[in-house]
């Protein structure tokens, strides 16, 4: 039972969408060398539980752990290694807080070369390793990245399809009169505010959609209400007569996640994971709404690649983050 127990809090923090716990240190930050390990092992993890075994975890000792979550459209999906979703949770062990900052898609950023992209480009372009990207996201927030989980998002229409759907808050009514398809063409999408009970396609079209009240910054928020929504879920399952389902979503996670985590660490990340307060998590989205006066970025068009392409630059300065360093800084504080 403690076994079962175990694996339905791993399916619940193992997911981009409900979970910041299913990872281990990936050297993005210290001297060893990134590896992408095979699927996690169900049977090892349980032996590292009974046997009791833990492992330190990075940013325990700053008191702070920050895990890098990317959330991409994956295959067949257009432009499927682009991470539009950007996030960094961010764990204060002392208080057992948590904390969501998500960055957007568009924020240019400068290469190593000097050349200017997009930051939603840098996985892709580093041949579907991370450690650029969380290097430039450390400079950006001046936080250290100490894991990392990619997921894409046709595992979470899986994920909410074996859980028998998402009852999801939404804010304002979309109307998307041109959501992309696989088959290179478009659709109407369209959400009437309130609670609603999402399948896994409408979950994946809701985090996709672009015309939300508030745009990408808009999508930024739904983002962050799909992962509260998807860990209530999966922490309301029973853990003796849901046990088919808890299989079933771990299979889903470990078969479509990018990691390098390893099933001693496991232990510890759980037992992080019980005490933190999750009435109280902390969600900041970094915008550039034109409406909002004190959003720290703004929206302009530059040429990239030989094309205009809008991009977001802070207002202080295209390269100019301490808006944003400040506001990672003191997350802690709002």
């Amino acid at each position: 039972m403690k076994v079962i127990s175990l694996v339905i809090k791993l399916a619940a923090v193992g997911v981009l969408a409900a979970a910041v716990f299913f990872i281990r240190p990936s050297a993005i930050s210290g001297d060893r060398a990134l590896t992408h390990e095979p699927p996690l092992s169900l049977t090892k993890i349980a032996f590292n539980f009974l046997a009791d075994t833990e492992a330190p975890l990075e940013g325990e000792t700053r008191d702070r752990i920050n895990i890098l979550l990317l959330g991409m459209t994956g295959v067949p999906h257009p432009a499927p290694f682009l991470t539009d979703t950007i996030i960094v949770a961010s764990i204060k062990p002392s208080t057992h807080q948590l904390a969501f900052l998500s960055l957007p898609r568009d924020l240019l950023v400068k290469l190593p070369t000097g050349a200017r992209t997009k930051i939603n480009a840098l996985f892709a372009m580093n041949g579907r390793d991370p450690s650029l990207l969380a290097q430039t996201i450390e400079t950006i927030t001046g936080q250290s990245i100490d894991y990392y989980l990619v997921l894409d998002v046709s595992s979470v229409e899986q994920i909410v399809n074996s859980l028998g759907g998402l009852n999801v808050l939404v804010p304002d009514d979309i109307n998307d009169p041109a959501f992309p398809t696989d088959a290179d063409g478009i659709e109407t999408f369209t959400v009437e505010k309130g609670w609603r009970y999402f399948d896994g396609t409408t979950v994946q079209k809701y985090l996709r959609t672009r015309h939300s009240v508030g745009g990408d910054f808009a999508r930024m928020r739904q983002q962050q209400a799909v992962i509260e929504a998807l860990r209530k879920k999966v922490f309301g399952l029973n853990m003796l007569y849901d046990f088919p389902t808890v299989i079933s979503l771990f299979r889903t996670i470990t078969a479509h996640i990018q990691t390098d985590i390893n099933e001693e660490e496991v232990k510890s990340f759980y037992d992080i994971a019980q005490n933190i307060s999750y009435d109280n998590v902390i969600h900041t989205v970094i915008d550039g709404n034109p409406r909002d006066t004190e959003a720290p970025l703004k929206s302009t068009t530059i040429e990239l690649g030989g094309m205009p392409a809008f991009v977001l630059v802070p207002k202080t300065g295209d390269f100019d983050y301490y808006s944003i360093t400040e506001t990672a800084e003191n997350i802690f504080n709002k």
